[in-house]
């Protein structure tokens, strides 16, 4: 499975049929030394990670890479961007899925021969070095899970998911560097995503911030098993939970990242939107059942669900009507009492800005 396009069978790639949904699956099995000589061991059972997700991932245009010969993360990423690209296809769904090492860096290094030679004399320095949240390719370089973001962008997709089961705990590592220690490190930049970019962006942890993940408890197998192989679609605002109830018993969990605004995310389920997600599921067990609405009056479950979003939507505008309404009254109130103090002592009020 090493660098090689599979096209997932089953449902259609996409409901719109001119637009093609599209992932890579990156694994990394190896006993691997790091850039910062951090020795991290082997994963065996990382590549059957990587047959649960295709399975899930049924539909999509997969490119797969198994403990990759040049080990360089961020080069793949580059060329399956460049691939898809070259196809002139648009594109729906991009899905990037890693299992492997990974994690948190804070140990920055840095070459000498790489500094500036300036004639003024400074104890600022540069680095090149990934930091933060990072992959660990099996040539042992870190790539950081932001400059991921940036290159997965430019393919243009309607929408982007990512999940990492790897570990995100802190590497700081225990070796002197030496005259360095004492300098201060100006970190490479990294530049901001657009609002817009990043509302269309959903990140799936499988681990906490600075936690560890359990390879024989890995997070693609309970998505492998909430989803029911894939089967059964859960909306993306409900998935983290549903993994984290699975896990209740365990000391692990599993963390979101996504922008929500408005109803971007609420229609949006994985890892298809093509069979019964789990909503209609639901529905179609209990498609018998009624409910009392009034007197004589019976309402389907279904209808009933419609009618409950209705009335929490009306709620919600009038309370928001409301407070609009005491907010513009405070306001006019304060001015009010701000016209007759001037008048009455002649001093200017100073407002402060937020």
């Amino acid at each position: 499975m090493a660098g090689k396009t599979v096209i997932g069978v089953g449902d259609r790639a996409c409901k719109d049929s001119s637009k093609q949904n599209v992932a890579m699956i990156i694994l990394n099995s190896m006993e691997i030394k790091t850039e910062q000589n951090t020795l991290l061991s082997s994963l065996p059972n990382v590549p059957e990670d990587g047959e649960m997700m295709q399975e899930m991932l049924k539909g999509y245009v997969i490119t797969p890479l198994l403990d990759d010969a040049d080990g360089d993360i961020l080069q793949a990423v580059k060329d399956f961007v460049e691939t898809h690209k070259k196809n002139g296809l648009n594109f729906g769904r991009l899905h990037f899925h890693f299992s492997g090492h990974g994690v948190h860096n804070a140990r920055i290094h840095i070459e000498p021969e790489k500094l500036n030679n300036s004639a003024v004399k400074t104890e600022t320095m540069t680095t090149d070095t990934p930091t933060g949240e990072c992959m660990v390719g099996s040539n042992g370089k870190l790539y950081a899970i932001h400059d991921l973001k940036h290159e997965l962008l430019k393919l243009g997709s309607e929408s982007i998911t990512v999940t990492l089961d790897c570990c995100r705990a802190q590497n700081r590592g225990t070796k002197s560097r030496g005259p360095t220690e004492d300098l201060v490190v100006k970190l490479r930049n990294q530049l901001p995503i657009s609002a817009a970019n990043e509302e269309k962006i959903c990140v799936l942890y499988g681990s906490l911030d600075g936690h560890v993940i359990y390879d024989h408890r890995s997070f693609t197998k309970e998505l492998y098993k909430v989803t029911n192989k894939g089967k059964t679609n859960i909306n993306i605002l409900h998935l983290a939970r549903k993994v984290n109830n699975s896990w209740k018993c365990t000391d692990q969990r599993c963390k979101v990242d996504i922008v929500e605004v408005g109803d971007n995310w609420e229609n949006y389920f994985w890892p298809s939107a093509e069979n019964d997600h789990e909503e209609t599921q639901e529905i179609e067990e209990n498609k018998d059942l009624t409910l009392p609405t009034g007197v004589g009056r019976e309402m389907p479950l279904q209808d009933v669900y419609k009618e409950m979003r209705k009335e929490m939507n009306e709620r919600d505008e009038k309370m928001r009507k409301e407070m609009k309404e005491r907010d513009e009254k405070t306001q006019k109130r304060f001015e009010e009492l701000e016209e007759e103090i001037k008048s009455k002592h002649e001093i200017p009020i100073m407002r402060h800005s937020c």
